[in-house]
């Protein structure tokens, strides 16, 4: 299926026969567009994957189906030959576990194509899949510089909590159509290494408040079958116990086949991970744990995943214990690591309060855009910069 705007098509890629399938042209192309948009706000490529990843992303429909819409020129038939005739991209999810009611994805084209509506055709032609599709919120996000630089016009979330220029072409995309600002997310880093006795010190201090009711236990890569179910427990309440302001996100269904599934996207994408948790000894259950991801092609670098403590057993330094214990973890494990980036919400004080202890420095800022479809868009196409995936 494909639609048409002046000079360009918008066709459907279809999802890869397998994770290690060849990446096509086009998924090539999927990926340097976002690899330019994230060196433009990082100024690094610590977030850039592989072709080869993203073929492995994009072939796991197991609790999402994913579709690639892409903007070619009109002179190209069926599907780009050549990565650089994706000018480009509308990645978007549709959960099919939970949240029924949702897709999640966004828009990115390339600098040397923007300012021409394709991101607003792409846009079009996504909306009406996921209309479609039955699903009335569409949430995205982007990425900001850290600082706004004086005099510049900021958009502040609905939280209250958090601010971006306005005057980003992200921001001014998302604005145009129909997206509200309802969250801000910082990105922070650690350097590493840090000194191994101001890690054990923390996680002597964590270990002395939780007491004797709490342990730590650790794997690397793949969960423990003894441990399936009570991951599967924390990955629920997760999914609705974090700040997320007016995002509109309902409760997860995990289960021990989803966390067996989790672990095996990671190993399909490159990614192997360190994993620190608290077992609450009196019941025998994990009430804490977070992760660390590292990519096979970015062994110098570290992923914060997951970080969360059980509402029942918060307030006994479970956050400090576990984070304290997984940098002990990754530190033995994976010595070539010199940075983690992690994400926090603006108003997550308690687990930002960890972090800054722990020495992590904003690095930029992320907003948490969502829509509401309502009624049918217009034909009618404005011209639109790009937003990153």
């Amino acid at each position: 299926m494909s639609a048409t705007s002046p000079q360009i098509r918008i066709l459907e890629v279809p999802p890869p026969s397998s994770a290690d399938a060849e990446p096509t042209p086009a998924i090539v192309g999927w990926s340097e567009i976002d690899a330019e948009a994230s060196r433009e706000v990082f100024g690094h490529d610590d977030f850039t994957e592989t072709p080869a990843q993203y073929v492995a992303r994009f072939a796991d429909q197991r609790h999402s189906t994913k579709t690639l819409l892409v903007a070619v020129p009109e002179g190209v038939t069926g599907q780009p030959t050549e990565p650089g005739q994706v000018l480009g991209v509308a990645p978007f999810g549709l959960p099919t576990d939970d949240n029924l009611h949702l897709a999640q994805g966004g828009v990115s084209v390339r600098a040397s194509a923007r300012r021409q509506g394709i991101g607003t055709a792409l846009w079009r032609a996504a909306e009406e899949r996921i209309r479609a599709a039955g699903r009335t919120t569409v949430t995205e996000w982007t990425a900001h510089a850290a600082e706004v630089p004086d005099g510049v016009e900021v958009l502040e979330a609905k939280t209250g909590v958090g601010k971006i220029p306005a005057t980003d072409a992200a921001a001014r995309f998302a604005l145009r159509h129909g997206f509200t600002l309802e969250q801000t997310e910082r990105q922070s880093t650690l350097r590493l290494p840090v000194a191994p006795e101001t890690v054990a010190a923390w996680r002597a201090e964590a270990q002395g408040v939780a007491g004797a009711d709490y342990r730590v236990v650790q794997w690397e890569n793949r969960t423990p079958e003894q441990w399936l179910e009570p991951m599967a427990e924390l990955n629920r309440r997760m999914s609705t116990d974090v700040p997320m302001g007016g995002l509109e996100f309902e409760e997860e269904a995990w289960d021990a086949q989803r966390v067996r599934d989790l672990d095996e996207r990671a190993a399909a994408r490159g990614y192997r991970y360190v994993l620190s948790a608290a077992e609450h000894v009196p019941s025998g259950t994990l009430v804490a744990y977070t992760q660390l991801d590292v990519s096979k092609h970015k062994p110098e670098v570290s992923y914060q995943e997951t970080t969360i403590v059980h509402g029942e057993h918060r307030g006994k330094r479970l956050g400090l214990l576990v984070k304290s214990a997984n940098i002990e973890l990754l530190a033995a494990t994976h010595p070539a690591v010199r940075r983690i980036h992690t994400w926090n919400a603006g108003e997550n004080e308690h687990m930002l309060a960890i972090n800054i202890r722990m020495g992590f420095e904003l690095a930029a800022v992320e907003g948490a855009w969502q829509a509401k479809l309502g009624a049918p868009a217009t034909a009618e196409s404005t011209p639109a910069e790009s937003t990153a995936v």
